[in-house]
């Protein structure tokens, strides 16, 4: 049974938890607080002989606030100062209280003639108190602070008490005396029982701006959670030696400060600050967590972990002083960049804006992806979904910076992109020119490898040419950033459809050693409903593509588009452009489960689109040939699917009729394999896509590698992005016959929560927002509907991230690094360990603790 109670100058406590001497405990009321909240004693609040000491000016109380970086900490500054009673209306609290509690009272005297001491010393006996402490401390008033001979002064006071009453006496000593051990040995010498180490230290507070003290512009006594330092070394050095009852106090703000100062050999552990910040109830966490503490080490009783650091501590000459460790970061990553498909650090180059450094940014964005652009315009920013600034107001604009860069490098004409050398022999066909072809043609010529692209069509950029509106992404924009790719050294050759025109089979006798196969799915599914063959009924990709390609597109003015992706989307905003008087968007499902972006169906419903939520045709009504209407039926959504989504159910008898004389079909698309696998041995999965090993990204046939939305089915243009870099990195692996199947670690990120509580103080900033062309303008032409960002924008929403990951942006290591051991190496930092002399400082500031200490190699 675990035992807490403890004996404290004779006194059977029931914790060695003591209130100590404030307004807390001037009263019954109070004292009985302490008790309720399992308190083993109360200091009462001191007495003054010094009448004036008696009235505390108000307010007495400032919460002063020390910022160090992420590092906060405070100050009590406290004018509280002697109970407002005389000795015997004081000795009257100590009687009544004595009569109504059971809780040890200690009455607390601060005299200043020896007449005095022995009086009031005497009068707390006859009162019935169980012990006294006298206050020789006091940062108000006491002889501490007297000028004269302190250390004999306290003495000769400690003795006139001692001879003057029976009951235990402990001295309240200060942390301004200059011997606090010897001092201790002769209050032993003279009978003092017990001593309290250590009061407040008194101190001064200036406003810098008034140029004068603070509040009543006076000393005043200091506490705060970093008081706990000097007392814990004092006590650990006088418990060996002296045999005295020590009660330690100071900085007391947890159950483990109360732990420390048994394990350093105080006897008891008082509490002041706490419980004017917490209240009362603090008492109950502290007994709670000690007993947690013992439960935990297997400790019966106090005595049996009293001062067992002492012994522990080391002396100057006995301290280890070889250098035996270095410091090793061990990156914790921005949410952003975990969510992002290419892994790219937004907070690198967003801070690197906020500095106005445009061209360090671009460079470290175009390490990762090389059509910045372009994914500036038409990401689906799954990084500004976990951006923890969202926790305080609104996450930070991070597509649009993109944006910003890409635009500033076409306007200053300062690429980024930097020239290569193509110094490997093995040649690479990568067979596609959409998002994922292109980034993986870079990142192949990246690495030194000729590369050859081929492309079906007679332009390049797949569905970033063929199928995105120009009013979402300019196409001047698409060949500039497909330019700067090409200008590394890659052929192309367009108008090549491989299966058709070549095979795999003459790709590789042609001496390519490795084939990316980057084909994307341009295939439209079919509606399944009656009528779909009718004139009227359009193709959404192929209506896209028309349009793109300057053909004449007709349709009619009531225009129906079915499906909830970007294709759906694309396809309605299109038709308002092209003159439609009314367009419906058809979608099964709510606005929450709408693949396309937010912003997007926002934009739509903006330019006149009305959508139709939980709807799907029948049957396209076409009497003539020609459409006239579309059947629809109202839907629920039920349980979740093999998709995992919930799934439409018809709401039986809610059939209606939709005047349309124009059909757009926007409801997937799936890849064209069929001249591809004609003659080849590709295999193909049950959803028609091409089959590939999840941890090499090959085909069943060796050399031959797949990504993108041929495998994935339809994807993002980031993660079609993000795809080809994968392959590039497998395809280097294999020419170079390594390993390909190396197991991915899944990246330590920061947690959003843990940073927002080290913010929570900064202020609220709205989110920088796109301009808009007029919406009379947006809804006659396919000019580009929003417009960037200026420099000024730039900044401003830049200077919103919080950089909160390991990453350039924070780098408080390398700033407060002596040693110059730390350099920013890609997007982060790491450590040089020749130069890193091992003293850890950076363990202690890094935010994110994300560095440890490590042998030295």
């Amino acid at each position: 049974m675990i035992s807490l109670k403890t004996r404290y100058v004779g006194l059977d406590l029931e914790t060695p938890i003591i209130v100590s001497s404030a307004g807390i405990t001037e009263t019954v009321e109070r004292m009985r607080r302490c008790e309720e909240n399992g308190a083993g004693a109360v200091v009462m609040k001191s007495l003054f002989e010094n009448e004036i000491s008696r009235t505390s000016p108000t307010p007495r109380f400032k919460i002063i606030k020390h910022n160090m970086g992420s590092y906060k900490t405070f100050t009590l500054f406290s004018y509280e100062q002697a109970s407002e009673w005389g000795p015997d209306r004081y000795a009257e609290e100590v009687t009544n209280a004595k009569a109504k509690l059971k809780i040890k009272i200690i009455p607390s005297i601060n005299c200043s003639t020896e007449g005095g001491w022995v009086s009031y010393a005497r009068k707390m006996e006859e009162a019935g108190a169980d012990a006294l402490e006298i206050n020789v401390s006091c940062p108000h008033s006491s002889i501490t602070f007297t000028g004269k001979e302190v250390e004999k002064e306290i003495l000769t006071a400690a003795q006139h008490v001692r001879e003057a009453v029976s009951i235990p006496v402990i001295a309240k000593l200060s942390p301004q005396l200059t011997s606090p051990l010897s001092m201790v040995h002769a209050l032993k010498d003279i009978g003092i029982n017990g001593v309290t180490i250590f009061n407040r230290i008194t101190g001064l507070d200036i406003d810098i701006e008034a140029e004068q003290p603070i509040m009543h512009r006076g000393y005043a006594g200091h506490g705060g959670p970093w008081a706990i330092m000097y007392p814990l070394r004092w006590i650990s050095a006088i418990a060996p030696q002296v045999n005295i009852d020590i009660s330690a106090s100071g900085g007391v703000s947890s159950a483990d400060d109360v732990i420390k100062y048994l394990l350093a050999g105080a006897t008891t552990v008082q509490v002041c600050t706490a419980v004017y910040m917490n209240g009362y109830e603090i008492v109950q966490e502290l007994v709670k967590g000690l007993t947690q503490f013992m439960e935990r080490k297997g400790y019966q009783c106090i005595d049996d972990f009293r001062g067992k650091v002492c012994s522990r501590i080391l002396g100057t000459t006995e301290i280890e002083r070889r250098h035996l460790v270095v410091a090793q970061i061990n990156k914790k990553i921005a949410p952003c960049k975990a969510a992002c498909p290419i892994d790219q650090s937004a907070q690198a180059y967003v801070s690197l804006i906020a500095e106005g450094r445009f061209e360090e940014a671009l460079k470290l964005v175009k390490q990762e992806n090389p059509l910045p652009a372009i994914c500036g315009r038409v990401c689906h920013h799954p990084c500004e979904a976990e951006c923890t600034r969202g926790l305080i107001d609104q996450p930070l604009s991070i597509a649009a910076l993109k944006r910003f860069l890409a635009d500033y490098e076409m306007r200053m004409g300062v690429s980024q992109i930097q020239s290569v050398k193509l110094d490997k022999e093995d040649k690479i066909a990568v067979v596609g020119s959409g998002p994922a072809g292109l980034s993986a043609a870079y990142f192949l010529t990246q690495r030194g490898y000729p590369v050859t692209i081929f492309e079906a069509a007679s332009m390049l950029g797949g569905m970033l040419k063929m199928s995105i509106p120009a009013y979402r992404l300019p196409k001047d924009i698409v060949d500039k950033e497909i330019d700067s790719i090409l200008n590394l050294g890659i052929e192309v050759k367009k108008g090549v459809r491989i299966g058709q025109d070549l095979s795999l089979d003459a790709l590789r006798k042609d001496g390519f050693k490795a084939i990316f196969l980057a084909i994307g799915a341009h295939k439209s599914q079919k509606l399944g409903v009656p009528g779909e063959d009718a004139e009227g009924v359009l193709d959404g990709l192929e209506f896209l593509r028309s349009i793109n390609l300057g053909q004449d597109v007709k349709i009619g003015q009531r225009v129906a588009v079915i499906g909830g992706g970007d294709t759906a989307i694309d396809s309605v905003r299109s038709a308002i452009r092209l003159g439609a008087k009314e367009v419906y968007l058809v979608y099964r499902r709510t606005k929450d489960e709408m693949p396309a972006r937010a912003e997007e169906v926002r934009e739509a419903e903006e330019e006149g689109v009305r959508i139709l939520y939980l709807v799907a045709p029948v049957e396209i009504s076409a009497p003539n040939g020609k459409v006239e209407s579309i059947r629809c039926v109202n839907l629920y959504l039920a349980q979740p699917d093999g998709s995992r989504r919930r799934k439409p159910v018809v709401v039986e008898g809610t059939e209606f009729s939709l005047k349309v004389d124009t059909v757009i079909s926007a409801i997937g698309q799936v890849p064209d394999l069929a001249e591809l696998v004609k003659d080849s041995d590709l295999k193909i999965t049950g959803k028609g896509l091409l089959h590939v090993d999840a941890d090499t990204l090959m085909t069943n046939i060796e050399g031959v590698f797949a990504g993108g939305d041929v495998v994935t089915g339809p994807a993002t243009v980031v993660e079609a992005i993000g795809a080809g870099k994968r392959v590039a990195e497998k395809i280097d692996l294999y020419l170079q016959g390594k390993e390909m199947k190396i197991p991915e670690e899944s990246p330590l990120v920061v947690d959003k929560k843990e940073v927002w509580r080290r913010f929570n103080d900064v202020q609220e900033l709205d989110r920088q927002g796109l301009r808009f062309i007029p919406l009379s303008e947006r809804r006659t032409s396919f000019k580009e509907v929003t417009i960037g960002y200026t420099e000024d924008e730039a900044l401003r929403e830049a200077k919103r991230c919080l950089a909160c990951g390991c990453a350039i942006g924070c780098g408080i290591c390398k700033k407060v690094c002596i040693y110059f051991a730390i350099d920013q190496t890609g997007d982060g930092f790491q450590v040089d360990p020749e130069k890193c002399d091992g003293c850890g400082f950076c363990v202690e500031r890094c935010p994110n603790e994300c560095i440890s200490m490590i042998k030295r190699p």
